[in-house]
C-alpha cells in the first residue's frame, strides 16, 4: 500500500470535519467528490486499486454522523417503504453475488476484465472466476449505502438541507475552476503541475483533443467522467433556479455549466444533456397544463426552443461555424458508433449480456465484469433480482420529493431527485459498473429524506405530482 500526498491533505480535511462538525464536513466531502483522478493511497495488493480521497473521508463522516440525532435519523432511512429499504436489499443481493456467484458460475462465462499484463493495463476477456474486483467494488458499494444514509440522516432538518444545496453550488463553481485550470495548464504546457492531483492508476485521457478542441477533464481522468459530474450539477443548478432558490447565483451558474458541458466535446454530455431537458421540458408542459407552471417555467417552455432556434440559424448561416459544428457533431455523435472505442465498448456490452444469459439472470457477481452501460452492468451484475431492487430504488427516490409540502425543502429535494435523474441517463451511456458515483447517493438521500420538523411551511394549492418533481 503507497500513502499519498492527497491522502495527507484527506486525512487533515477528515480532522476538521471531526472539529467543526456537520456543515464542514458535508462541504469538504462534496469537494472531494471531484477529485476524479485522485487517489489518497493505492492498494497494491489488490491490484493497485485506488483508494479515492472521497471514500477515505466518508470514514469520518461516520464518526461525525455517529450522534444520536443523526444516527437514529441515518437508520430511519432504511425502513420500509422508504427508498433506501430497496437500496439495503440491493446491497445485501451485491454482497451475495460477490461472494456466491462467480464461483457457481467459475468457468462458465468469459467477462471483460482489468489485468495487468507485460504491456502495462490492458482490458482483457478471460474466463470467470473470483478475483480483486469482486472485493473492491463491493467494498465501494456498501460506501455507497453508508453514505446514502449519513446524508439522509444530515439532511432531515431545514438547515441540512440548506448546507448541502449550498456545497452543491459550491461545486458547480470549483468544477468551472478545475476546468478552467485544465485549460489553461494543457495551452501553456503545464498540465504536469497537476500532477499531485491525478496521482490515480486509472488511465490518464487529459491530453486529447476532438476536432481541434481540447477535452475537457476538470478534476477527473477522462472527458465522459467529467461531463456526467458536470450534468449532474447543471441539473440540480437549473432546477433551483426553475424554483427561485438563489436565482441569482443558480442561474447564471447554470449557463456557465451548459457550457462546460458544449465544451467537453463528450457524446454524453451531448446526448445526455439533451435527453434530460428534453424530460425537464415535458415535465414542465405538465405543470402548465396542470396550472401549476409559474412565469419562470412559463418563459422556459416559450423561450427555449426560440433560443435553440437563433442558435441553430445562427451556426448554419455562418459557413466557417456550420462546418466546424458538423465536422464536430460527426466525430462525436453521428460517426461515434464506428470508432475504435465504440467497437470496444460495444464488445463489453455484448459479453455482459452474455454473462447475464449465462448465469441465468441471476447475474456473475458485483465487481466481475464490466460494460458499457450502467443498465447493462447491473444485468449482468447483479441479474434480474438486484436489478429490480436497484430500479425501485431509483424510481422511489426521484418521486419521492412529491409529498413534501414545504415549499423551500421541495424545491432542494426535487432539484437532487432531477440530478438523480441525470446521473442515471449519463450512466446508461457511458457507466461501466453498477456504481453510480457518491455524489448520486448524496443526492438520493437529499431527495428522499422528508423534512422531520415539526413546523411546516404549507404548500399552496394541490400537491405536486410526481412528473413535475423532475422540473
Amino acid at each position: 500500500m503507497t500513502f499519498e500526498v492527497m491522502g495527507l491533505l484527506t486525512v487533515a480535511a477528515g480532522i476538521l470535519c471531526l472539529l467543526y462538525g456537520r456543515a464542514t464536513a458535508i462541504g469538504l466531502f462534496l469537494f472531494s467528490t471531484l477529485l476524479g483522478s485522485s487517489a489518497a493511497t493505492i492498494l497494491t495488493a489488490l491490484g493497485s486499486a485506488n483508494v479515492q480521497p472521497a471514500h477515505l473521508l466518508l470514514g469520518f463522516l461516520l464518526l461525525v454522523c455517529w450522534r444520536p440525532l443523526y444516527a437514529a435519523r441515518a437508520l430511519q432511512s432504511l425502513a420500509f417503504p422508504s427508498p433506501g429499504f430497496w437500496f439495503l436489499l440491493t446491497g445485501i443481493y451485491g454482497v451475495f453475488s460477490a461472494v456466491f456467484l462467480p464461483r457457481l458460475f467459475e468457468g462458465a462465462s468469459y467477462v471483460f476484465a482489468i489485468s495487468r499484463t507485460a504491456f502495462g493495463k490492458a482490458i482483457l476477456m478471460t474466463p470467470l472466476a473470483p478475483g480483486g474486483g469482486n472485493i473492491t467494488q463491493t467494498v465501494y458499494f456498501l460506501g455507497n449505502l453508508a453514505c446514502f444514509c449519513i446524508f439522509y440522516g444530515f439532511t432531515r432538518d431545514r438547515t441540512g438541507k440548506r448546507i448541502v444545496a449550498d456545497a452543491i453550488i459550491a461545486c458547480g463553481i470549483a468544477n468551472l475552476g478545475f476546468a478552467l485550470l485544465d485549460y489553461a495548464t494543457f495551452a501553456t504546457g503545464t498540465a504536469g503541475l497537476l500532477g499531485f492531483m491525478r496521482n490515480a492508476s486509472y488511465n490518464m485521457l487529459d491530453a486529447t483533443e476532438m476536432a481541434g478542441m481540447k477535452r475537457i477533464v476538470g478534476s477527473f481522468t477522462e472527458a465522459s467522467a467529467f461531463a456526467g459530474a458536470t450534468l449532474a450539477l447543471f441539473a440540480f443548478c437549473f432546477n433551483l433556479w426553475l424554483s427561485h432558490y438563489r436565482s441569482r447565483l443558480t442561474g447564471p451558474l447554470s449557463v456557465f455549466l451548459l457550457i462546460a458541458l458544449i465544451l467537453s466535446t463528450s457524446t454524453t454530455a451531448y446526448v445526455g444533456s439533451a435527453a434530460y431537458l428534453a424530460v425537464v421540458y415535458g415535465a414542465n408542459i405538465v405543470r402548465l397544463v396542470a396550472g401549476r407552471a409559474d412565469s419562470r417555467r412559463a418563459a422556459f417552455l416559450g423561450l427555449g426552443p426560440i433560443v435553440l432556434a437563433i442558435l441553430v440559424l445562427g451556426v448554419a448561416h455562418t459557413e466557417q461555424a456550420s462546418a466546424y459544428l458538423a465536422n464536430l457533431l460527426d466525430q462525436i455523435v453521428f460517426n461515434k458508433g464506428g470508432s475504435e472505442s465504440a467497437l470496444e465498448r460495444g464488445n463489453w456490452n455484448s459479453q455482459a449480456m452474455v454473462n447475464f444469459l449465462d448465469s441465468y439472470g441471476l447475474g456473475i457477481g458485483v465487481g466481475s465484469t464490466r460494460a458499457s452501460s450502467f443498465a447493462i452492468a447491473a444485468l449482468a451484475s447483479i441479474g434480474v433480482p438486484g436489478t429490480a431492487a436497484y430500479l425501485c430504488f431509483i424510481v422511489c427516490t426521484i418521486v419521492a420529493p412529491w409529498r413534501e409540502a414545504d415549499v423551500e425543502a421541495f424545491a432542494i429535494r426535487s432539484a437532487a431527485g432531477s440530478a438523480c435523474l441525470a446521473m442515471v441517463i449519463a450512466a446508461c451511456l457511458a457507466g461501466t459498473t453498477i456504481d453510480l458515483g457518491l455524489v448520486f447517493y448524496v443526492l438520493a438521500a437529499v431527495a428522499a429524506a422528508p423534512l422531520a420538523e415539526a413546523s411546516r411551511v404549507a404548500a399552496a394549492g394541490a400537491k405536486p405530482s410526481p412528473l413535475t418533481a423532475l422540473a
